[in-house]
């Protein structure tokens, strides 16, 4: 027992607030470097490979882990000064994200399958959910009270983050060139005989793509998600609106106090989820072919760095509080 119970002592020791800032700045500085140098432009189709997979696997998924797991604990604490519940909201999001993460990567880079509808999804789902109760009930736990100013700045800048999701989600603008085909092509009518000779001749030009090489699971989970794909992609920029109001709302309401800190820090870790996941959506559905990996896609990486910092601050606050308490007693 005095064994494990220094184990668990050193384990608190390693993760303070302290140890955690250090390991999220050089994190931090680590991914924009990787992102800053080798990211390339937004259109670019041909990012090494070994980018894709360090930055997919473990610049993205290291932090997220680490900063669930630093939640977790946080929820296993009965004397969280924000209430456990929500800290343990906040680690099963972020672990069901590190787990979608993982599925989401290996349909493209593994399995050379198209990522929308993949396995990830549920997981992603389980992200939002998990994490929108958190947020919520953390405003309702402190009773947050906003004014008339900072409610009109809060449904402003929804407001404006709604016009930018209908603006991505709508479908891309044809280019002029591809309007003068389409053109052309409904103009000139193909004769009965040439249309019918062109439907029964094999297109030798074109030879048929190769089944992709992937388990049976794989493609059981991707025929049966594939069709929601479209449905999942707007239900996540919809709700990434939904979470950047509430965060909008702790930064206006969260002042004052050590403990108000954690909570902001984790309001900018959702805005910068949102900026990434406008980015992600925007470049799927207006770059054509787009690879991902580009540069705004390190911002996935600042919020789970952000999270897991703030789970530390109030950890950090916690056992302050517990020593007071001590001492007073």
């Amino acid at each position: 027992m005095l064994g494990l119970s220094k184990t668990l002592e050193r384990s608190e020791h390693l993760w303070r607030k302290q140890n955690v800032t250090y390991w999220a700045f050089a994190w931090a500085a680590l991914s924009l470097f990787t992102y800053m140098f080798f990211s390339g432009s937004a259109e670019s189709t041909d990012r090494p490979f070994w980018y894709r997979i360090f930055t997919a696997y473990f610049l993205q998924n290291v932090p997220t882990l680490l900063a669930g797991l630093l939640c977790i604990r946080n929820g296993l604490s009965r004397r969280m000064p924000s209430g456990s519940q929500v800290w343990l909201l906040i680690g099963i999001a972020l672990i069901s994200y590190f787990v979608g993460n993982i599925f989401f990567s290996s349909w493209e880079l593994v399995w050379h399958l198209n990522s929308t509808g993949s396995l990830g999804d549920p997981f992603f789902v389980i992200f939002y959910i998990c994490l929108s109760l958190a947020m919520l009930m953390a405003i309702a736990s402190k009773r947050v009270r906003l004014n008339i100013y900072q409610w009109a700045i809060v449904v402003g800048v929804s407001i404006y983050a709604a016009t930018l999701v209908i603006w991505i989600l709508k479908p891309p603008a044809m280019s002029s060139a591809a309007a003068v085909q389409v053109m052309s092509a409904s103009t000139n009518q193909i004769e009965p005989t040439t249309a019918s000779s062109m439907a029964t001749a094999p297109d030798l030009a074109q030879p048929a793509e190769p089944e992709p090489d992937a388990p049976g699971w794989v493609m059981f989970f991707d025929g049966m998600l594939k069709p929601y794909g479209q449905t999942l992609n707007a239900f996540y920029v919809w709700s990434d609106v939904v979470l950047f109001a509430l965060a909008i709302v702790m930064i206006l309401g969260f002042w004052g106090g050590r403990l108000s800190n954690a909570w902001q820090v984790n309001a900018q870790a959702i805005i910068c989820y949102y900026i990434a996941d406008m980015w992600f959506a925007y470049a799927g559905n207006q770059i054509k072919d787009y690879q991902g990996g580009f540069m705004l896609e390190v911002f996935w990486i600042l919020g789970a760095i952000q999270f897991g910092v703030a789970a530390g601050m109030e950890f950090e606050h916690m056992l302050a509080r517990q020593k007071d308490d001590k001492t007073i007693g």
